[in-house]
């Protein structure tokens, strides 16, 4: 599935399954290249993926489409993110259309934004680089993070800036943004994520959760049956440190109980 696919499946509103890699070894993504996902996340704002560790990532994800989370609405970074060959970006803590502006013109070429020339791997080192000027501003994908108040009470003209594709949410940060943290599930905070879902529905903009869904609390605020509702159909299947966590301890009771030990 190329950028394009995804883009058009993602505002057809139908679901979409996606996962973090927080992880820095490519064996990593190599694994996870094969498990049929829609795209994958790296998470470059949280933990140990530098610039190399991202690189390296993103050949062994191959043709997987790999939205990197930066670490912040920074022109100059995002600019060497996508010259990797990045699918697009997830820019987080976007507080006002101005910063989505700044954010979109960051991702794309001149005359639609301010991006600089020089797309060494997304080019193929020059053997596609003429093809790849002419089709990264439709190709390249742009999601912001809905995880400050300022944003939500802004939403009404961040829907207004073009050539956004998605809003992610962050409900631990929004929380905090409120003073409520780490009550994600708050009242205040829930209708806050809803009133962006309204909204953002009527402009038909895809909703892509940051959390899995909640297994066994299907209904509940964070469950899949919730957050399909609120046409939220874009979700992370999880991250890989928590998968090898999962599984590791599901063997290991399986193991106690079964020796005793």
């Amino acid at each position: 599935m190329n950028s394009l696919e995804l883009r058009a499946k993602w505002r057809r509103g139908e679901p979409s399954a996606w996962m973090w890699i927080t992880l820095t070894d490519i064996t990593v993504a190599e694994v996870v290249r094969d498990l049929g996902l829609d795209w994958v996340g790296i998470d470059t704002e949280h933990g140990a993926i530098d610039l190399q560790s991202l690189q390296s990532l993103l050949i062994g994800l191959g043709d997987v489409p790999a939205i990197v989370r930066v670490p912040g609405n920074d022109a100059f970074h995002i600019k060497r993110v996508l010259d990797m060959g990045a699918t697009g970006v997830i820019i987080p803590h976007i507080h006002s259309a101005a910063e989505a502006r700044q954010a979109v013109a960051a991702c794309k070429y001149p005359p639609m934004g301010i991006r600089g020339t020089g797309p060494r791997r997304a080019g193929r080192y020059g053997h596609d680089e003429t093809e790849y000027f002419l089709n990264a501003n439709e190709r390249t994908m742009v999601v912001l993070m809905m995880e400050t108040i300022a944003a939500v009470n802004d939403i009404d003209a961040i829907l207004q800036v073009e050539g956004v594709d998605a809003l992610l949410f962050g409900p631990m940060d929004l929380c905090a943004s409120m003073g409520l943290l780490p009550q994600q599930d708050h009242p205040r905070v829930l209708a806050a994520i809803r009133s962006v879902c309204d909204k953002a529905l009527a402009v038909s903009m895809p909703l892509i959760s940051g959390l899995p869904p909640a297994v066994g609390a299907e209904d509940g605020p964070f469950g899949i049956e919730t957050l399909m509702e609120q046409g939220i159909s874009i979700l992370p299947m999880g991250t890989d440190d928590r998968f090898i966590q999962a599984g590791a301890r599901r063997m290991l009771t399986y193991f106690r109980e079964r020796t005793g030990d």
